[in-house]
């Protein structure tokens, strides 16, 4: 596993006779696709899981916060606040986020079978944004983007009593074999779980081809662009959750890690949902760019003028999942954090606790990685997502 300006991913052999089709995740939806080696160790275990979890580890651990900051100059940002405030002004912004309970009937393509259920592969046509959403005229043009993707482990029954667990990775992961690394679906398969893991706008097989692999389309240092996409993940998501339920799975969980927390909090915080387990959340893009600004200019008096924090949380506020009371119930919410987490700063989930006070918050050994263990972090977790109430 290599990391490249803090994108993740998994070698490839040279050749591609020396591997079988299976070393690989499929990404192009073909009939005979197979599960990666990587994802059915996540339902064998061993030691080639340990190997894969302790590289992936250290790759999460590498990154800084640097690898976050392109971007963020006052000019541009104080421009694309003047055109954030006409849109709020409108009510724009607010509308996207607006459940317009469209249901689409995804491709399902088979991609593994077990005795007791299968692997199965998901692609929605997106309906979001709407056609009369014209202020970032870029957007519609994105295909790949337009098509929403899921691998589904789904059990062949009781799908009514089994917990199904939506979850969400981190920035620049979507690779469906580094999200199974990040969220281990075979094992809580193994536990009866039913697993959905999505890949989020601009990501994994949604990121188009004609963007630079190195620039950072979701999030960015474009507010407007991020609330959009932001918005387009949630709708994904409602979706997702109304084919599931049409489908049988009537106990949606959440779970999602980094990036991914911040997407499924602000899930949690418009529609309720069963269970939901966040884990090194990012909370406030806000306080997150200014963390950025802060590392980018050393002394505080190098900070361009008019470049504050106030400034940077407005930019990102429409958006912010602690802007209301949860939809779900707070007891139903687990904050997981890294205690040696170098990446988001601990007064994230901070800014969570002082919110939502009746959700509870642990704390995990290891850094932006605990995630990626099987040991504290991972039994913390099942416990929660097993208890009912």
């Amino acid at each position: 596993m290599t990391k490249g300006r803090g994108r993740f991913y998994l070698n490839k052999p040279a050749d591609p006779a020396q591997g079988s089709v299976s070393d690989f995740c499929i990404l192009n939806g073909r009939a005979d696709a197979r599960l990666s080696d990587v994802e059915r160790l996540t339902l064998l275990g061993g030691s080639g899981l340990d190997r894969l979890l302790q590289r992936l580890g250290r790759s999460l651990n590498s990154v800084t916060l640097d690898a976050f900051a392109p971007g963020l100059e006052i000019d541009a940002l104080r421009s694309q606040h003047e055109k954030l405030l006409e849109l709020r002004a409108a009510g724009a912004l607010a509308s996207l986020f607006v459940d317009q309970r469209t249901e689409t009937t995804p491709t399902i393509v088979p991609i593994h079978g077990f005795p007791i259920g299968g692997v199965y592969d998901l692609g929605f046509h997106s309906t979001f944004p709407a056609a009369e959403w014209a202020h970032d005229k870029e957007y519609n043009t994105l295909v790949q983007n337009q098509t929403s993707y899921v691998r589904l482990w789904e059990h062949s029954d009781r799908l009514d009593e089994r917990k199904t667990i939506i979850a969400i990775h981190g920035w620049t992961m979507g690779d469906q074999r580094v999200n199974s690394l990040a969220f281990l679906p075979g094992l809580f398969f193994s536990l009866g779980f039913n697993v959905a893991i999505v890949e989020l706008p601009f990501h994994g097989r949604r990121r188009p081809d004609s963007v630079d692999e190195h620039a950072p389309l979701f999030p960015s240092a474009d507010p407007i662009r991020t609330c959009v996409a932001m918005a387009h993940a949630v709708h994904d998501l409602r979706t997702l959750s109304r084919f599931l339920v049409s489908r049988g799975h009537e106990r949606l969980c959440c779970m999602g890690m980094s990036l991914g927390a911040y997407v499924g909090l602000l899930w949690a915080s418009l529609d309720p949902i069963e269970r939901g387990v966040f884990m090194v959340p990012l909370v406030s893009m806000g306080d997150m760019a200014w963390e950025l600004v802060r590392l980018k200019h050393k002394e505080e008096r190098d900070i361009p003028r008019g470049m504050t924090k106030t400034l940077l949380r407005d930019l990102f506020a429409d958006h912010y999942p602690l802007a209301r009371k949860p939809a779900t119930a707070e007891g139903s919410i687990l904050v997981v954090g890294g205690r040696g987490d170098h990446l988001v700063p601990k007064n994230q989930i901070s800014l969570l606790r002082e919110r939502w006070p009746h959700a509870t918050i642990t704390w995990a050994s290891g850094g932006h990685a605990a995630p990626a263990q099987r040991g504290e972090c991972f039994e913390t977790v099942r416990s929660f997502l097993v208890k009912e109430g």
